[in-house]
């Protein structure tokens, strides 16, 4: 799903899920999220795509089908190889939905915004208000930082039929440590499963002083998640959850 094309965003929200959009771009598209409906909510629609890309076979990708010859006529062979690479791209891209879909459902329905609400102290565990579509309350504890680190987040996590629905409320502050550090920076969040598979849910980047809602899904059933991480882009865990 993307946004309206009169919006000037309207092709920048599955690049921005992907992390595909420059430090920059980014923080003008997230800034853009806070007033655009439709923008959020195709974002939400793409929130699960990094961690299920990793299960789909690369050969879908790196195998296409060929291209047939041209024929002898110059002008209608490169009209129709165009396309025919244009039809080849849409099997490619319906391929990865398809495979996407079947291990784990897109819709997550936490919005992506920036709020005002600071995290909690460390150590806690609460339950939010019943699940829309379970009925469930919604477990949410506090991520456990592992040193000196200028971040600090609880995490949401909900039980579905097709796995998790997670929710991280971070906030990074980069005055809370005694180093120099950027005014942004990015951050992977990883889950990892009891039988010791690992895989990539989500990524963002996070603006010291400021409060970020992220949403992230993954087929791994509430039960089977070993521990949830934030990594930073070099592989640095700075915070951790265990389950």
């Amino acid at each position: 799903m993307s946004a309206p094309t009169s919006c000037p965003h309207a092709h920048d929200d599955a690049a921005y899920v992907l992390g595909a959009l420059s430090p920059a771009e980014r923080l003008d598209f997230e800034r853009h999220l806070d007033t655009c409906d439709e923008c959020s909510r195709s974002v939400r629609s793409f929130a699960g795509m990094p961690g299920l890309l990793d299960r789909v076979d690369p050969g879908v990708l790196a195998n296409p089908p060929a291209d047939p010859p041209l024929p002898a006529t110059l002008l209608p062979s490169l009209t129709r190889a165009v396309e025919v690479r244009s039809r080849r791209r849409v099997l490619i891209v319906a391929g990865l939905a398809a495979a996407a879909a079947a291990v784990v459902a897109l819709a997550v329905p936490a919005a992506l915004h920036r709020a005002e609400a600071p995290v909690s102290g460390p150590g806690t565990s609460t339950s939010s208000p019943p699940s829309p579509d379970t009925g469930d309350p919604v477990e949410t504890r506090e991520m456990a930082p592992l040193g000196d680190v200028p971040i600090e987040a609880r995490l949401g996590l909900e039980q579905v039929t097709w796995g998790t629905r997670m929710l991280l409320t971070c906030t990074y502050d980069k005055d809370a440590v005694e180093l120099e550090l950027p005014e942004k920076v990015d951050y992977l969040m990883w889950v990892t499963a009891a039988d010791g598979r690992s895989e990539q849910v989500g990524s963002w980047t996070s603006v010291s002083g400021t409060t970020m809602e992220v949403p992230a899904a993954t087929s791994v059933p509430r039960d089977d998640i070993a521990s949830v991480e934030v990594r930073t882009v070099d592989g640095r865990v700075v915070l951790r959850m265990d389950a």
